[in-house]
């Protein structure tokens, strides 16, 4: 069999279809046995919704890039995909190994390129290399910590001979654990005089909700979610839990102020800005997760479905947590109807959107978006990189099989791949879009507002964008929200893509210290 006849009989039989892409010449020769390729118009399209439907259904999927343009174009996202621990093959064309020697037009080192932002690098020797290097890249790709790994595919090595085997999928276990650790952490989770809990990511990846809501019961302590997941970690509606951290070191340390011992299950710590303070001193901190590194305290390699299993079995209850009521959102809510404050648009979105994926690229609002539609099993997903452009593909990619997703993005981070409309467009994926549209950069209004108010307002931060308009030229039906919010109906009817635009209150928050 020819090279690129194996290359699409691994792709199904390891079950990496659909494939996505934006193929230049050094892709084709790969291309012409591919059975399922979506089309994105900009090469780091396609890995955001490859991050994202990988996600979403817990299945790898693949990329397939214009060697080094594309791939120099798509590194933000892979970057990301290496922060979200999404386990994706990457694959780019390279030049004619034969004239290589020659650096020709459209070579380069694509291996050196990448550096570590992926697990694993190979650059194909032989049409012989393609099932081999194919199937060890989806098996490095879900081994912990699991991310993106890259396969570099010369243009000749397409139309080598080799000899082909089946290749056999297989059932990919990550159920870690040692028991004997676990009893260390229960009996210092006993001893411990007023314990704490954060669960982080890894709960919505491995499907520890139940296992979660267990634990927590059962130990009565409060419960928090890591700063800044990119996943929801606990069901938000259970009276233990007591709201996700903020990245700052000091405010997390007057959260946890009278805490002895934080247990850590599935999640870390991730920090923004800087502050001054070191991060929860004379804690007795543990970490126990399968993809997380944390650089505090101690760190326990296990499963955290299994581990809330077998630590359920080992514990007694230490507290009575229950959390307080908030009396005051509601007079928010009613506050901010004219300004068209967050609280009021997001509050009103949820009573239409509530079980809906949510996907958050809305960053000045994430932390009131996160607030109240909550955590739920596969309910919510946002880019741990902090990059902008990510939440149109990733959206895009988990509407492929989920009609119910709903975007809510940010103007300015609408505009970094746009593009993406185009294929939501063509695939007919159902995709509902609220785009906040307040003409500027909020966040960085907000940063420079704490720690660099001489520029607060600078031209650059701004802008005006019609956003109705740039939809139309996709073929994608769009309005504008009234102060009623009525549009909210409209939006949700039909199982065609649709964009809302919410001119949202413009004052600048103060997001931070």
């Amino acid at each position: 069999m020819k090279g690129s006849e194996i290359f699409a009989r691994v792709l199904e039989d390891l079950d990496l279809y659909p494939i996505f892409g934006n193929p230049g010449t050094t892709e084709l020769p790969a291309l012409r046995n591919v059975k399922d390729y979506v089309l994105t118009l900009h090469d780091s399209i396609s890995v955001g919704m490859a991050d994202g439907l990988t996600q979403y259904t817990g299945k790898p999927k693949a990329v397939n890039l214009h060697t080094l343009p594309g791939l120099a174009n798509s590194l933000a996202f892979i970057y990301t995909a290496k922060m979200n621990h999404t386990p994706m093959i990457i694959t780019a064309g390279q030049q004619d190994m034969r004239h290589m020697v020659l650096e020709p037009l459209l070579y380069y080192n694509l291996e050196m390129v990448l550096g570590d932002s992926v697990k694993y690098r190979y650059e194909l020797r032989t049409a012989d290399d393609v099932q081999i290097a194919l199937k060890r890249a989806k098996i490095i790709a879900q081994t912990p910590p699991m991310g993106p790994v890259f396969i570099s595919i010369p243009m000749n090595i397409m139309d080598g001979d080799a000899n082909y085997q089946d290749v056999k999928d297989y059932e990919f276990s990550n159920d870690l654990i040692n028991i004997e650790s676990i009893k260390i952490i229960a009996e210092r989770l006993m001893s411990a005089k007023n314990p704490a809990v954060v669960f982080g990511y890894e709960i919505d990846m491995f499907n520890a909700f139940t296992e979660a809501e267990e634990f927590a019961e059962k130990l009565g302590c409060p419960v928090y979610g890591e700063p800044l997941s990119s996943r929801a970690v606990f069901n938000t509606s259970n009276k233990r839990y007591a709201g996700d951290l903020l990245p700052g070191s000091t405010l997390i340390n007057l959260t946890l102020l009278n805490n002895d011992l934080v247990l850590f299950v599935g999640g870390d710590i991730t920090l923004y800005p800087y502050l001054p303070s070191p991060v929860l001193p004379g804690k007795d901190l543990i970490f126990v997760g399968l993809n997380i590194s944390p650089k505090l305290g101690e760190f326990y390699q296990m499963n955290p479905k299994q581990f809330l299993k077998e630590i359920t079995k080992m514990i007694s209850k230490k507290c009575d947590y229950s959390r307080p009521k908030d009396l005051t959102f509601a007079t928010r809510v009613a506050n901010e109807r004219s300004s068209m404050g967050f609280n009021y648009v997001i509050s009103q979105a949820r009573k239409y959107f509530s079980n809906y994926t949510i996907v958050d690229e809305s960053i000045s609002a994430s932390y009131t978006l996160r607030n109240i539609f909550g955590y739920g099993p596969r309910k919510y997903f946002t880019a741990k990189s902090g990059q902008l452009g990510w939440g149109l593909p990733a959206a895009a990619g988990i509407g492929i099989v989920n009609k119910n997703v709903l975007l809510v993005i940010g103007d300015g981070s609408f505009m970094y791949t746009l593009q993406t409309l185009w294929t939501i467009k063509k695939l007919r994926v159902p995709l509902k879009i609220i785009v906040l549209r307040n003409n500027a950069y909020n966040i960085l209004r907000s940063f420079a507002k704490s720690y660099y108010p001489e520029i607060e307002n600078a031209p650059y931060l701004s802008f005006q964008l019609n956003i109705e308009k740039i939809a139309g030229g996709f073929g994608i039906d769009s309005n504008v929200a009234g102060n009623d919010l009525k549009e909210l109906e409209w939006l949700k009817e039909g199982e065609d893509p649709k964009i809302l635009v919410v001119d949202v209150d413009r004052n600048v928050p103060k997001l931070f210290l």
